[in-house]
């Protein structure tokens, strides 16, 4: 079925200096797709394209033809830029005698994954030696390395505040698995921290914020709700570890007043310093104190925003505009006495991904902080790596 109104999407050639346009695609499009998370900024966009056989031809990697693999597909709302990424997989289907192709693009947090680093390599920092080694200097170092894809533009990459001087990344590892470890480590401020590439493939660091909403949506409008709070993963003794060596446990004092003492360890990276140590466990012990809302609703219905200054009206707008790093607040599950934005839960989120379907219309939110044990972290990281 036709694109909603006001999406085009366009295939680019591979040129990132001076894209070339190759098609507008708008019109062949079907079953799209698309979401954003944390880390990594743009996700997954996968869609149908109705196609001829030289039309699909053009797509596909042949005879020492390149195709369109790593080709960069953006998406549009009339000028404002809603997903962008390069062509990963290219599918031809031929059912019943119609001729389409399934493409599947990815996010440049992927071009993260394709070149390896080591601060041994000549010329880079060696992190384990000297100090003033913020987490921002490790990551734009990566960057502009072993990671040409990524925009040069580094100016949205915020400062740490914390020497991680000691760290040891010899080991040869994709940025991206190292960009997953030191957002883990917190700040001095024990800040959560997180990455993303958005817009033009411009990296960003920062850490998470709530402190104003982005939208509003009623109860009417989810096409489901499940408020779900475990205790299972409730932690509120961490113990950060490196190796088989154990640092200094922090605890949540409120966690421990209300709660069993529940401990878990934290893997840290080798050469991970005392301080450094401290501020992980106790963000950690923090986020992992309280039972956390898990479950992903959908939106069928309408998303609103505050338009001008804080306390401006509410004006509704596209489903597809929300990002991972917003804010979202249920409004009709707030008492009058709730006015000062805050994560709880329950009502207030900050989203840490998206999934809009273009073909319904649903937008599907994973309203998240950390995911808690050792083993969803793994898991998570994982999953992250493979974009």
């Amino acid at each position: 079925m036709p694109l909603k109104p006001r999406l085009q999407i366009r295939l680019y050639d591979n040129n990132l200096t001076t894209p070339t346009l190759i098609e507008e695609l708008t019109d062949r499009v079907g079953s799209l797709i698309f979401g954003t998370a944390l880390n990594g900024g743009f996700k997954v966009c996968t869609f149908t394209l109705a196609t001829t056989i030289g039309q699909a031809w053009l797509w596909l990697s042949k005879e020492g033809k390149r195709g369109y693999h790593f080709n960069r597909i953006t998406i549009h709302e009339d000028l404002t830029l809603i997903w962008e990424g390069r062509i990963m997989q290219v599918e031809l289907l031929v059912q019943s005698g119609e001729r389409s192709m399934r493409v599947t693009a990815m996010g440049y947090w992927s071009a993260c994954r394709d070149q390896l680093y080591s601060d041994d390599t000549g010329g880079h920092t060696d992190w384990t030696g000297g100090s003033g080694h913020e987490i921002d200097d490790i990551i734009k170092e990566m960057l502009t390395r072993e990671c040409p894809d990524i925009n040069t533009d580094q100016s949205n990459i915020a400062a740490g505040s914390r020497d991680l001087a000691g760290i040891n990344l010899s080991d040869n590892a994709y940025p991206q698995t190292r960009i997953n470890e030191l957002t883990q480590l917190s700040d001095s401020d024990g800040a959560i921290w997180f990455f993303a590439i958005w817009d033009d493939r411009k990296p960003y660091l920062f850490k998470r914020d709530a402190s104003t909403i982005d939208w509003y949506v009623w109860l009417k409008d989810l096409g489901n709700l499940s408020l779900q709070q475990s205790a299972l993963e409730v932690r509120n003794a961490v113990i950060p570890y490196i190796g088989n060596s154990a640092g200094t446990v922090q605890t949540d004092a409120t966690s421990l007043l209300l709660y069993p003492r529940r401990e878990v360890k934290f893997t840290v990276p080798t050469g991970t310093n005392s301080n450094t140590q401290a501020d992980a466990a106790a963000s950690h012990a923090r986020e992992e104190a309280l039972p956390r809302q898990t479950q992903a609703f959908n939106i069928t219905g309408r998303i609103y925003r505050t338009t001008g200054a804080t306390g401006g009206r509410l004006e509704e707008a596209e489903k597809w505009r929300v990002r991972a790093g917003d804010v979202v607040r249920i409004q009709d599950l707030v008492p009058t006495t709730a006015a000062s934005p805050s994560l709880d839960d329950v009502r207030t989120f900050f989203v840490m991904e998206t999934d809009y379907n273009a073909d319904n219309d649903t937008l599907s939110l994973q309203p998240d902080r950390r995911k808690r044990s050792l083993s969803a972290v793994v898991a998570k990281l994982r999953a992250k790596e493979m974009l």
